[in-house]
């Protein structure tokens, strides 16, 4: 009984050491994707100067708080196509200009200057309604394949 009890024991400790070694294995891989993926999204061959970076990414973000102030000061429902690609080309330019500043050392961070995800927290109209709009696509999209596909 106590060989058995050994055995199942050993049986268990192996394969446990196989499940954290392919744990391990398979957390290195994923980091060697991600970073991969960062240098794809944000090359650095083509780096401009800090200053450059900040202001685009200042411009940027002004543009976005004036379309947060004129969605509350008009209560409005819905953004406009121009206001949707103003929106779309504004998040692209801000996370390219901050993944510019990070790999360049510049990037301060908190207090003094926010990530992509904290300044969309801090503009929730233009949030709330780009993601209503988004909706909106999206499910006349649905409609439309629906619609397009012959019933069965």
């Amino acid at each position: 009984m106590d060989n058995f009890f050994l055995l199942v024991i050993a049986v268990l400790f192996i394969l446990l050491a196989g499940f954290l070694i392919f744990y391990f294995q398979t957390q290195q891989s994923f980091q060697e994707i991600t970073e991969k993926l960062e240098e794809i999204q944000h090359p650095h061959g083509s780096m401009l100067p800090a200053e450059t970076l900040k202001r685009e990414l200042a411009m940027h973000h002004d543009k976005l708080v004036l379309l947060e102030a004129d969605i509350s000061k008009n209560h409005r429902e819905s953004l406009t196509e121009e206001e949707l690609k103003m929106f779309d080309v504004a998040r692209h330019q801000i996370k390219a200009s901050i993944a510019g500043l990070k790999s360049s050392g510049e990037w301060v961070g908190l207090p003094f200057e926010y990530e992509w995800t904290e300044m969309l927290d801090r503009l929730p109209n233009v949030l709330g309604l780009y993601r209503k709009s988004e909706a909106d696509k999206r499910a006349k999209e649905i409609e439309q394949d629906q619609g397009a596909k012959p019933a069965n």
